[in-house]
């Protein structure tokens, strides 16, 4: 149903190659890696190396041709982290030539530089699988290819009896038209927010309506007072200072109403991700 085609502004993308109707599974696509649950960056980025480590060649070239952009790459490699992380890895292996000697200088550069791209490959495309990485990470072949807007056309979810990651059409999509999700998996933010997540790990200026309309940028900002709102009454705080303009929710009736003016704003801005069921 889908085909990768190569852009300019974004090296390559996926494009409906037929008309794909409103909940149609797209794609159910194993991990290229799985990691499982990290609670820090060394401790994924160790199991990363590990990983790669024991790919084959084929497995290697594959993730290789993953996209992955030059200058965000060059920015995390400047910043020496993810190359001190697997420099360690690899001396601490002891890596040895035919002969016996320990592998050092060029040869053991060319391993370590490899792994770093790797690493900040999938650093930049993996996902998380489940709530909150729940069931780990994971790196996708089609999924990486897969651009991102604030108002997305697919969703996609980790299921975890398949071991796969399936991604369905939320909006009927036409032949030609290009597949779109939401990186940030966070709908209920405003454009400012949204800009500075997406810059700050991507690299990207979105230019989805939502983040060119003003108009609707105070629907997302309406969105976020309430579902700011909506979560103070789950936690049962009532008058916290911080929520500057937030709707007090006293009752459940009055937290019934936020949740109904919620979902009404999401299905008149047609996003029809986690937020609307969590509504």
């Amino acid at each position: 149903m889908v085909e990768v085609r190569q852009l300019v502004a974004v090296d390559q993308a996926i494009f409906a190659k037929v008309d794909i109707a409103r909940g149609t599974r797209i794609a159910a696509e194993t991990p290229l890696i799985m990691l499982p649950p990290t609670t820090t960056f060394e401790e994924e980025l160790s199991g990363i190396c590990k990983t790669v480590d024991s790919l084959t060649n084929e497995e290697l070239k594959e993730l290789d041709q993953l996209p992955c952009s030059s200058k965000v790459a060059d920015e995390i490699r400047e910043r020496g982290f993810v190359t001190n992380q697997v420099w360690s890895f690899y001396k601490s292996k002891k890596l040895k030539n035919s002969d016996g000697t320990l592998l050092k200088g060029k040869k053991l550069r060319k391993i370590v530089n490899k792994t770093v791209n790797l690493c900040i490959t999938y650093v930049l495309n993996n996902v998380q699988l489940g709530p909150s990485g729940k069931y780990g990470s994971g790196l996708f072949s089609l999924y990486s290819r897969i651009g991102h807007s604030c108002v997305p056309n697919a969703f996609n979810c980790w299921n975890p009896i398949l071991q796969r990651l399936t991604i369905h059409a939320i909006h009927d999509i036409k032949a030609g038209q290009q597949i779109f999700v939401n990186y940030t998996g966070i709908t209920c933010r405003t454009r400012n927010q949204r800009g500075v997540s997406l810059y700050a790990v991507w690299r990207i200026v979105c230019n989805c309506a939502a983040c060119t309309d003003d108009a609707i940028d105070q629907l997302r900002y309406r969105m976020l007072l309430l579902d700011q709102a909506l979560a103070a009454y789950q936690l049962g705080v009532l008058h916290d200072p911080h929520l500057t303009g937030v709707p007090k929710l006293a009752t459940a009736q009055q937290a019934l109403g936020a949740a109904e003016e919620l979902v009404k704003l999401l299905k008149r801005q047609r996003l029809c991700g986690m937020e609307i069921r969590r509504a």
